[in-house]
This record gives C-alpha cells, structure tokens and sequence, in this order.
C-alpha cells in the first residue's frame, strides 16, 4: 500500500502533536470507519470522511479509510510530526499541508441567548428523549428524572440515578464536594470504550463549560465545574472517555453535538431545527448520543434551578 495523502480535515486541538517533531503511537482501537492512536496522555482519531468531526480527529476519504483499516491491527507503530503521519510497516502516510482545520468549540459567544427560549426547547427535548426506544444505557431515566414517570430498575439505573441527581443539585449549589462524589459514581458506568456514564458526564461538563455564563438563573459561571467532572473522572474510566472528557471540559465537542447547543439559541418556532439536530446526535453510536442528550439535558435544567 504504497501511498501518501493528503487529510480531508482535522480537528484544532490536535494540531501540536502534528507541529512536534516526529515521534511515534500506537494503534489503539480499530472500526469499521474509525481508529484510534494513542500518544502518551491523549488520542487521535482517524475517521472516515463519512463520519462527523471529532475534537481529536483527523479524516480521510473513505476509500482511503476503508482500505487502511483493514490492514491495521492494535499495538501498530504510528509515526507523526512535521505536519505527517505514517505507517511504515503499511508504507502509508498523509500530510496536513493544505488540510483545512475545523474548530470544535462552537461559537457560543457570537450569539443572543435567551433563557426562557432555551427553557422551552430544553422541556421539548426532555419529552422527545423519553419517547424515543432506547437501547441500553441511560437515556430511558429521563422520563424519571424530569418528567415524574416511574424508574425501570435495572442494576444500571439504580448506580446512576441517585449520581445522576446529586451531579445537578451539587452543580447549582456549587458543592464542590458533592460533584466530586457523583463524578466517581457515574465515571466508568457502562460497557464500552464510552461507557454510558462518561457519555453524560461528557454532555452535562460541556453545558457547563458552554453555556453557564450565559444561561445560569443565578448569573454565575459555572465553568470550573466542567474542569473539575474532567479531572475526577479521567483515572476511572477507560483512555477514550478520559480524553474526550477533557476536551468536552474545555468546550470542545463533536460536530453533531456542536451543532445541537448552537441551536438551543432559535426562536422556539424552529424546534423543528433542533428537533433534527437532535436526531443526529442519537444517531452516533449505540446508546452514546442518547446519553450524552440526557446529560446536556441534565445540565441545562441544573443551571435553570436546583432539582428535586
């Protein structure tokens, strides 16, 4: 497979490992349209084109993807630097000279965000959530978190939920203490290289990291709370979690997800628009996109008031 490429794009936030000197990773995680590289502390995703933007990404064309993951296997050495990344034992490599880079922190600031208007989208959302089939994970608590339906007790809910409302009320209260607590409690939660926990715990700390300036009943900023949900859970869950927990702490989320908070700011006439958005992110993965719409959701009602 003697080839070089050029990236079809990638992701801001990944641009310093490519800047360095060369050095070298490995192959983590292979799928059919993804694969992952670890480097040290972090990740860096190759994605199909097909796939929507990840804030550790870089994308090939498909045809490119498709054949290069069929020949990789975990533990490969992966070489990147000097705006490149190779595999010498595939004699594949790509560079990022003229690749556009996409930001994955929306623009939050460019716009006028009303609360109310974001209230009412958030409720609408709350009761498309919950008549949504679901499964597994932990969407399907939604009903009972916000909408007073009973709780299906599986051995899952019953760890998650009384987490999943202390993260709320210790976020409002600013109980620093309590966050910590529910964090160790969701961190890990699941099965998978995501696990259900770390996909809400990764919607509610972008919320926080976002969006609490601007839509907090109280005024105050809650951004330190994202850093600290980052920092707790990172040492119990699996390296993908941790790594996009990080990023999702500082703002920076996946395309679908991005444009779903961007949304929120709509007249409440064009639910329609965030309705469909909203579709996109459930569609990423098995239960990760409805877990982490539960934990957006989670977040925003945190930052309307305290909960019961």
């Amino acid at each position: 497979m003697a080839v070089s490429l050029i990236a079809v794009d990638y992701s801001r936030p990944i641009q310093p490992i490519f800047l360095q000197e060369s050095r070298v990773g490995t192959v983590h995680s292979i799928y059919n349209k993804a694969t992952n590289i670890a480097f040290d502390e972090t990740l860096l995703a190759l994605l199909s084109d097909e796939l929507p933007r990840m804030p550790n990404s870089v994308r090939l064309r498909s045809d490119v993807s498709h054949k290069l993951f069929l020949n990789l296997k975990p533990g490969l050495k992966v070489c990147v630097g000097y705006n490149t990344l190779a595999i010498p034992t595939l004699n594949f490599s790509f560079h990022l000279t003229h690749t556009p880079l996409w930001e994955p922190r929306p623009e939050v600031n460019l716009y006028s965000w009303n609360r109310e208007t974001v209230a009412q989208h958030t409720r609408l959302l709350t009761q498309f959530l919950a008549k949504k089939q679901h499964k597994g994970g932990l969407a399907p608590l939604v009903g009972a978190l916000f909408l007073a339906q009973p709780l299906q007790e599986t051995p899952l809910s019953r760890m998650a939920m009384p987490n999943l409302r202390l993260l709320a009320q210790a976020s409002w209260q600013q109980n620093i203490e309590g966050i910590e607590k529910a964090t160790h409690g969701l961190a890990g939660l699941g099965p998978g290289l995501t696990p259900s926990g770390d996909d809400v715990l990764g919607g509610f700390a972008a919320i926080m990291g976002l969006l609490s300036a601007q839509l907090s009943a109280d005024g105050i900023s809650r951004k330190h709370i994202a850093s600290k949900i980052a920092s707790v859970a990172k040492p119990r869950t699996t390296k993908l979690s941790g790594v996009l927990l990080e990023f999702a702490s500082l703002g920076e989320v996946s395309e679908q997800f991005g444009m779903l908070l961007l949304t929120l700011m709509l007249p409440a006439e064009e639910f329609g628009t965030v309705l469909k958005a909203a579709d996109d992110v459930l569609a990423f993965g098995a239960s990760s996109g409805g877990d982490t719409l539960l934990g957006m959701l989670l977040g925003l009602r945190a930052l309307e008031s305290e909960i019961d």
